[in-house]
């Protein structure tokens, strides 16, 4: 495989194949730059070994992506409209863009690779079916007969073949002109890959795929975007998450000139939790909504109402005529403008700066006024996560301004699937700023973009909303009072595309209806009002509804409007939550209420609830480096800005809790901690903490994996063992020495037992002789004094053996010996049985605190393990090669957390 290195709206269609960070209490604004690479593209014979590179091009079921009209270039067409036109069915790239206006016939088309979003934080919901009303579907010309017309007429016209002397094909006979290695993608974040090339002689279709575990998926068909204020000519960007590689062909007689494969990574960046946390979604009361209530989470039914079939076969129409055409091609409608709107509010709306937004290349244009907003879909799969939104933003940016040479990203507005509003283009959003959404209809339109793909499925219900509430806001401003199908309109209504895919653009009568709600009142969601009963307070004096324990803490730490009603807080019994405008508050019986904001509120979800339950202190700030931590019942959340929010529970976190918690040598959690099957697992800044059940807890370093074959710090190959010098090398954990079985272990054991047998008899025969007087005379120890005596023996074999030289995976005297190899040995000869490994002998005896250590006891940190001496402060221990077996301080090991272990006894 290949990684790309970096050296830097038509509709961008944004297919997320599939792939967290959280921030301050403070939003601050995202800095990351993306990368964009760009790579020149040819026949590359590895690529077509790939298996399914010469799959078939299968059109008809993955171009369905454009209008059926013939009075705009191909680039724009369907393939059942270039069928049905009797045309090439591949699109001719080097047309130019037309602004005449069309029908569109292609309400019914659908294309794979769309996903139905889920809500925030929830796996995706069953893809909801809503087919458009009126559709009309053409039998398209077979892919076999378009393949031949078109090498045929190639051949006639004596054009060149494709790059290479081998003409390659796919499987059903279309060429191949141009086919990418199989390049690797970031993994932990979204990427995109776009097409760019500056002209083509023959008809191209541009296709990538993507690879999934061990599975490719279908190659699909990228859109070319067409634009005034772009630099050359492309596809739309196609975003990659949860895959691990892609892979892109060009279909047709002739490789296009300058052709590159353009990918961007966005990166993750430390705010955009934060922006996330802070930008809440839009919620619309029922009254207001289009849609009953429930719709949000349900599927959605796939027979509409009237103002959905009437969206679903509206003509095309263009904005409205009275805006001020500033640097583009504006062609003025019919639609007639009620100029009397009462004012509506402006709905939550993310800034620039939350996403990390690059400057706008010039200075934004501006039309007088708005007259239509035009709906879009990004495109692509739905399974991103809220935190993935900010970059994949900075992803559609980046590959806008630095693939394609665009002023800035194409969009006015880009809305998510959890219902929030993003801020996308430049300039004065509260002004007409003219964007780049629809070739030859950017002046005096307000475009809005959701993220995904909408073919099969709708958008949540709060996404739609929220995408009404925007629109809405800028139909007051500009004294538009009612939606209509000629001002409220889906892209394909204006340019040859399916955009904004069959299920949304069947739900464009309710989101009209649900503009003309909030039209009608002037009010937001956060703006509802009581109704009026003031006329009948005298006769009808009603008593005032007790308030909740939620309700009076939401007062009493002024956190504002209510956002929606109390519900249950799913996986912990009897627990009730609400939503505020400044946090969410969650009580029960045994905890009382507490509340939630920012970052820690965002990452709160999930495992976390059952894991942790519900808060039990209010948010803490001050820790180091401006951290903030909260308790809950069963843990505790920690937050810092280059970590995020993370939480950390039960043996794990004591463990962190001895070593100083944030202001120890592990500092913040970068990692949720996990238990599973009698082993946990946490990662922090300073380490990754592992504990395994009847093990205990141990330090491995913050970086890598914790696979098997991990070596012993004192490791032959140049390493210095531990505390071998002044620094120590500050040397990772290890998993043990060398094996058990050591031959010159077994030699001398031997013959130590031959001398115990001689010396077994000799003492029998004194025993015998003195038995009588021993028993009148002498009383047996007591067991202090044979504890004690058996220390004195350890130290006396300890010190007897100094000097013997240091061999990894050693453990005798004779052949030299490792640390755990010597304290093996010693305490083997004072009838005490010691494990091989230092993180087995680390369990051999009972923990006690170093104030209660001893001769003789053991003193341990990962990798490495010595015999406390009759000296305060030393330790005998097998040293190193260059100090062998001696005896030293052991205060470089108390500054790693070392334990004291003791056997004896």
């Amino acid at each position: 495989m290949k990684y790309l290195l970096p050296t830097v709206a038509g509709c961008a269609s944004i297919a997320l194949v599939g792939t967290l960070a959280v921030t301050a209490p403070s939003a601050s604004a995202a800095t990351t730059t993306p990368d964009v690479s760009k790579e020149a593209l040819n026949v590359s014979k590895e690529g077509l070994n790939v298996p399914g590179a010469r799959d078939s091009s299968d059109s008809t079921a993955t171009a369905a992506n454009q209008s059926a009209t013939s009075n705009l270039p191909n680039i724009f067409k369907s393939q059942t409209a270039l069928a049905s036109a009797k045309v090439p069915d591949i699109v001719n790239a080097s047309a130019s863009a037309s602004a005449a206006s069309v029908n569109n016939v292609s309400a019914g088309l659908t294309s794979g690779g769309d996903d139905a979003a889920p809500s925030e934080g929830s796996a995706p919901s069953e893809t909801e079916q809503a087919p458009a009303e009126g559709a009309e579907t053409e039998t398209p010309k077979s892919e076999d007969e378009d393949a031949k017309d078109s090498s045929d007429e190639s051949k006639a016209e004596g054009e060149d073949d494709i790059s290479g002397s081998v003409r390659q094909k796919t499987e059903d006979g279309v060429n191949i002109a141009l086919i990418s290695d199989v390049l690797d993608v970031p993994a932990n974040n979204p990427s995109l890959v776009g097409f760019t090339f500056s002209e083509s002689k023959s008809n191209i279709r541009i296709q990538v795929r993507t690879k999934q575990g061990s599975e490719w998926g279908n190659w699909d068909t990228l859109d070319e975007e067409q634009q005034e204020e772009a630099q050359n000519k492309g596809s739309e960007p196609m975003t990659v998450s949860n895959a691990s590689a892609v892979q892109m062909r060009i279909l047709g007689d002739s490789a296009p000139s300058e052709a590159e494969l353009v990918l961007v990574d966005p990166k993750r960046d430390a705010g955009d939790a934060q922006a996330v946390a802070e930008n809440d979604p839009v919620e619309l009361d029922d009254q207001v909504s289009g849609d009953s209530a429930g719709a949000e989470t349900a599927p959605e039914q796939s027979t509409e109402d009237s103002t959905d079939a009437e969206a679903a076969s509206a003509e095309n129409v263009d904005a409205a005529a009275g805006a001020t055409v500033t640097n583009q091609n504006y062609v003025p409608g019919s639609s007639t403008v009620d100029t009397v709107a009462k004012k509506v509010s402006k709905p939550k709306i993310g800034s620039r700066s939350s996403w990390g937004a690059k400057a706008y290349r010039g200075s934004p244009d501006y039309a007088s006024g708005i007259k239509q907003a035009v709906v879009h879909h990004t495109s692509g799969s739905n399974s991103y996560s809220a935190a993935d939104v900010p970059g994949i933003i900075r992803g559609i940016q980046a590959y806008h301004q630095q693939g394609r040479g665009w002023n800035d990203i194409g969009y006015n507005v880009v809305a998510d699937k959890y219902g929030r509003l993003w801020q996308a283009r430049g300039g004065d959003v509260s002004k007409a700023v003219i964007g780049a959404h629809v070739a030859g209809h950017n002046t005096g339109t307000f475009g809005i973009s959701v993220l995904g793909t909408y073919n099969s499925a709708a958008p949540p219900k709060k996404t739609r909303d929220a995408v009404a509430s925007a629109i809405a806001w800028k139909f007051s401003i500009n004294g538009i009072s009612k939606a209509t199908k000629s001002n409220l309109v889906g892209h394909r209504d204006l340019g040859q595309t399916d955009c904004p895919g069959d299920a949304f653009y069947a739900k464009l009568g309710e989101m009209r209806s649900t503009v003309n709600s909030i039209l009608k009142t002037g009010e937001q969601p956060s703006d509802s009002k009581d109704d009026d009963k003031s006329k009948d307070d005298d006769k009808k004096t009603e008593k005032p509804k007790a308030k909740t324990s939620i309700e009076k803490y939401a007062e009493k730490n002024k956190l504002g409007k209510a956002l929606g009603k109390e519900y249950d807080v799913k996986g912990v019994s009897g627990a009730k939550a609400q939503k505020f405008e400044k946090g969410t508050v969650y009580w029960s019986k045994k905890t009382g209420a507490y509340h939630l904001s920012g970052a820690i509120a965002s990452a709160y979800k999930g495992n976390a609830v059952t894991d942790l339950g519900l808060p039990t202190s209010a948010e803490k700030g001050g820790l180091k480096g401006g951290g903030v931590a909260q308790r809950f019942e069963k843990g505790s959340f920690y937050w810092s800005k280059n970590t995020g929010a993370h939480y950390t529970s039960g043996t794990i976190m004591k463990y962190w809790g001895d070593k100083g918690t944030v202001k120890g040598h592990l500092g913040y959690p970068k990692s949720d901690v996990v238990y599973k099957k009698g082993r946990g697992e946490q990662l922090f800044e300073g380490a990754r903490l592992v504990w395994a059940e009847g093990y205990g807890t141990t330090e491995f370093s913050p970086k890598g994996s914790i696979a098997g074959g991990v070596s012993d710090d004192n490791a032959p190959g140049g390493t210095t063992p531990p505390g071998d010098d002044s620094t120590d090398d500050k040397s990772p954990a290890d998993s043990g020495e060398g094996s058990a079985d050591d031959k010159d272990s077994k030699d001398d054991k031997s013959k130590d037992d031959s001398k115990k047998d001689d010396k077994s008899k000799d003492d029998k025969k004194k025993d015998d002789d003195k038995k009588k007087d021993d028993d009148k005379k002498k009383d047996k120890p007591s067991k202090a004094e044979k504890i004690a005596a058996q220390r004195a023996s350890i130290i006396k074999d300890a010190k007897a053996n100094l000097g013997v030289k240091y061999v990894w995976g050693g453990t005798s005297p004779k052949s030299g010996w490792d640390c755990s190899g010597y304290t093996q040995y010693v305490y083997g000869k004072n009838g005490i049985k010691l494990p091989r490994t230092t993180s087995q002998q680390r369990y051999a005896g009972k923990e006690i605190s170093l104030k209660d250590a001893k001769a003789g006891d053991l003193i341990w940190i990962p990798g490495h393990i010595g015999i406390i001496s009759e000296t305060k402060g030393q330790m005998y221990d097998a040293g190193s090669t260059r100090t062998n077996t001696t005896k030293r301080s052991y205060s470089w090991m108390l500054n790693r957390g070392a334990k004291v272990i003791r056997v004896v006894g």
